[in-house]
């Protein structure tokens, strides 16, 4: 080993602790680059901060790099393998390559994810892994993607050639004198390389709470390895959905089961029946009936955020068509999306159940359903359920879905022309409220129909010239000119359907299924899930306005709609009849993207990052999400935190097939 002082090391742990040198230098420079590219998000943290999450980086960097090497050093050691030959060296090379091409991969689309979702590589990257066609055009549709693919090509071959040159220097190596000494060395470094896996010396293995170590979300971010992330949180979810849920063996069993279904039925105002062993929730409605029975159409918009919306305040203009009725409906000013992802809005929203960490219920294979639909509430008063949407409605096992709970018709882009397509995911919105203005007429009286828009979604494509308000030059300018389309659309049907007796003997719901990025700033943001929520029946309800400002989110759409149409029936609701809530309630939502949980009630925010950090919020102080207010206010702390993992457990073991305490 000509030049290598310590002449005892054998050759081949110096090739490996190049590797791993080279790896970690690569993988800092990623993390440099994601520095570099969201830096006005580090504020005024002091050098000393951003060191650390480089330090802490550095750990977590060395798990990925010690998976990968360690196996590979383990074969390289046999009396057999020789870097003297070509073809050997060649072997490694090529798995090596493929292997960091993979991880430079990752930690570059990390870089666009982090834009959409203000969080680091995780399950959602991998739900929609079994639709290539539309996750490749959603990644090619992304505005950087021709330059993250750039860094990620230039990275990878500039990594590979240095790593030829490790192998090639590694043909000149001889073995040190020495059996025992040599044996002794590769032990040494096999258990330095394993307790590089683990990330630490001790019981517990290094996990990404380890991140959390300053106040400001993005330093904490920094800190985590894209590769790391997503593959613990696909084996977290792979975990969990094996689990048996007894008091120590699920993540969230926070309670005894009686203990967190006694919350969830006080925070719902229900009775319960608990002593029975029966941890369901269930609600007998008995209504005022009505003098006939209203139609119900529910109208999800895709991804309409409270932010651009005028009813609620913005002044993009956009919304003009919105903007009419909600100032002639109840509308709800302080109103949230449960979850991230158009999954889980569609369980919320239809059958009142709320985003859960995993893999969303709509696409759980023979998931327990501890919820009934509008529409399997609707049936037994002889209400038709139709459900429209002008995309692919096998995506996502939306129609499965929602014909298990209850639909009964559906409408999907082959019925409203594939020639109409625009774009990857379907049909424009005026085509298909077009043709559902036709259809009305046919329904059976009383119907219920949901349609579910599509056009305001990447890559933001409008029809044509007029709705082009905004020109290039205007920030965001193609996601508001398709916000101001998809309202059109949107008013063009309402329009339409006042010509027609139907409308004054119908209740129009208005929502959103969720908004449509999150924030790389903070890692759980209310902002980011405030969605609007309109009731609209002139015929029925009258035409004087009134906002409701408590805080409400998307599982109370469902029962508030039983009380609205005076049904006599059982719900099993998570949420609340919005209409029959005392005024002085501040209301409450509970908000989650993954592990990522939040309570809001009023104005206070509880966060909960399972396996993470707490923190407690008031959303009305100066600087935003800064000040955690645990110390301060730990009384209501325990109760807000009670409350929340409450309600995500006995979600989550109702949803898995648990129904009765043993």
């Amino acid at each position: 080993m000509t030049g290598l002082k310590f002449s005892f090391i054998p050759g081949k742990v110096v090739l490996w602790f190049r590797v791993f040198a080279a790896g970690v230098i690569f993988l800092a420079l990623y993390r440099l680059l994601f520095l570099l590219r969201l830096a006005e998000l580090i504020d005024d943290s002091p050098v000393g901060e951003i060191l650390h999450s480089f330090w802490i980086g550095f750990r977590f960097d060395s798990v990925i790099l010690s998976i990968v090497i360690l196996p590979l050093m383990l074969i390289s050691v046999l009396p057999f393998v020789k870097f003297t030959k070509k073809v050997i060296r060649t072997v490694f090379i090529l798995i090596l390559s493929v292997i960091f091409a993979l991880i430079f991969l990752i930690s570059a689309a990390d870089l666009a994810f982090f834009d959409h979702f203000g969080s680091r590589m995780n399950y959602w990257a991998v739900e929609y892994i079994e639709y290539p066609g539309l996750f490749l055009y959603s990644s090619v549709s992304h505005g950087g993607f021709w330059k993250l693919f750039a860094v990620w090509l230039i990275i990878t071959a500039l990594f590979i050639f240095i790593i030829r040159m490790i192998f090639r220097k590694a043909s000149r190596f001889r073995p040190p004198a020495g059996t025992a000494s040599r044996i002794a060395i590769y032990v040494l470094v096999t258990v330095f390389l394993t307790f590089g896996i683990r990330g630490r010396i001790g019981i517990k293995a290094l996990d990404w709470g380890t991140a959390f170590f300053s106040e400001n979300h993005f330093l904490n971010q920094l800190s985590l390895n894209s590769v790391f992330t997503l593959f613990h949180s696909v084996y977290e979810e792979i975990k969990d959905g094996r689990t048996l849920f007894g008091q120590d063996e699920s993540r969230y069993a926070f309670y005894a089961d009686i203990e967190a279904y006694e919350t969830v039925a006080d925070m719902l105002g229900l009775a319960g029946n608990a002593a029975s062993g029966d941890l369901s929730l269930k609600h007998q409605i008995r209504g005022e009936p009505r003098e006939f029975l209203p139609n119900v159409v529910i109208i999800i918009m895709e991804s309409w955020s409270a932010d651009r919306n005028g009813a609620l305040g913005a002044h993009f203009g956009i919304t003009p068509a919105f903007d009419s009725p909600a100032s002639h409906g109840i509308l709800f000013s302080n109103f949230y999306a449960n979850g991230i992802r158009t999954n889980r809005g569609i369980p919320a929203i239809l059958c009142s159940f709320p985003s859960l960490p995993g893999r969303s219920i709509m696409k759980r294979y023979a998931a327990d359903y501890p919820f009934r639909s509008v529409a399997d509430m609707l049936k037994e008063h002889g209400y038709t359920s139709i459900f429209a949407y002008g995309g692919d409605i096998e995506f996502d096992n939306m129609r499965g879905f929602l014909k298990a709970v209850g639909y009964d018709r559906f409408y999907s882009e082959g019925d409203f022309g594939t020639e109409n397509r625009l774009g990857k995911w379907g049909i424009p919105d005026h085509i298909v409220f077009g043709r559902l203005i036709g259809e009305i007429g046919r329904f059976p009286r009383p119907f219920n129909l949901t349609t579910m828009t599509l056009s305001n979604h990447e890559p933001y494509l409008i029809p044509d010239e007029r709705f082009r308000i905004y020109d290039d030059s205007v920030p965001d300018s193609r996601v508001l000119n398709t916000f101001y389309y998809s309202d059109w659309a949107v008013g063009h049907f309402m329009d339409s359907l006042r010509q027609y007796p139907v409308f004054d003997s119908t209740i129009f719901v208005f929502t959103s299924d969720h908004y449509p990025h999150q924030s790389a700033e903070y890692p759980l943001d209310p902002d980011n899930f405030h969605i609007p929520f309109l009731i609209y029946a002139p015929g029925i309800l009258g035409t004087q306005g009134r906002t409701i400002e408590r805080a409400a989110s998307q599982v109370d759409i469902a029962p508030t709609v039983a009380g609205l149409l005076g049904l006599e029936t059982e719900i099993q609701p998570w949420g609340r009849d919005q209409i029959a809530v005392a005024d002085e309630d501040p209301g409450f939502a509970v908000i989650a993207d993954g592990r990522k949980l939040g309570l809001i009630e009023g104005s206070r925010f509880f966060f909960h990052w399972i396996d993470a950090t707490k923190k407690l919020y008031d959303l009305s102080d100066e600087p935003y999400l800064e000040r955690n207010l645990m110390d301060s206010l730990p009384d209501l702390s325990r109760r807000m935190e009670r409350r929340l993992n409450s309600y995500i457990q006995l979600a989550h073991l109702l949803s898995r097939g648990r129904k009765t305490e043993k």
